[in-house]
């Protein structure tokens, strides 16, 4: 058996209550979006995929050796933006600042650790950000486009990040459940 894993950084409750208050804002303009459950709000720091039941716990002691390295550190929570700003929008995200180079540090880290293991290594550049919202259709997009706009330079707030969290997702067509599996705190390596 397998579960689909991923590794992401917890969001304080202010701040998750901040962006659920713009997710309904947002909502208004009547486009077509999935809505990123509140309960679901987290920095996915990588993604693994499929994780089967004989990899699970290097993958767990891995988060636990690599979180140990980073020193605890904060990003600011931070403009709204649309995805891509021009053309068909897919997303509406909220992004992500970190001064330290700590978050950096942690996501190359673990693409390191779980490359060796044989877990792909992402293909993209890290852009670290809150997804809020997957657009499902046209409808009324122009007008959601506009008032993502209005809202652009919204600052959400300070998180303070201590801790990274083992989650397994199973999808369901009311959404995916998270569900925890290990949590591991930064620092002290």
């Amino acid at each position: 058996m397998s579960l689909r894993t991923f590794l992401a950084l917890p969001l304080d409750e202010v701040i998750v209550e901040r962006l659920v208050e713009v997710q309904r804002s947002l909502s208004s303009a009547g486009a077509r979006v999935r809505w990123v459950d509140g309960k679901n709000l987290h920095l996915t720091i990588k993604f693994l995929g499929d994780v089967t039941d004989d990899q699970l716990g290097d993958v767990c002691r891995v988060a636990g050796e690599v979180a140990s390295q980073i020193e605890p550190f904060e990003f600011s929570v931070a403009r709204v933006t649309s995805v891509p700003p021009v053309g068909a929008m897919r997303m509406v995200w909220v992004g992500i600042d970190e001064q330290t180079g700590k978050l950096n540090r942690l996501y190359e880290l673990l693409e390191k650790s779980y490359a060796a293991m044989g877990f792909g290594k992402e293909s993209r550049s890290f852009r670290p950000h809150l997804t809020l919202g997957r657009v499902k259709s046209g409808q009324n997009v122009r007008q959601l486009r506009e008032d993502v706009s209005e809202i652009a330079d919204t600052e959400f707030g300070i998180a303070s990040i201590n801790e990274m969290i083992v989650f397994s997702s199973k999808l369901t067509p009311a959404g995916p459940i998270y569900s925890p599996m290990v949590t591991v705190k930064l620092g002290s390596g």
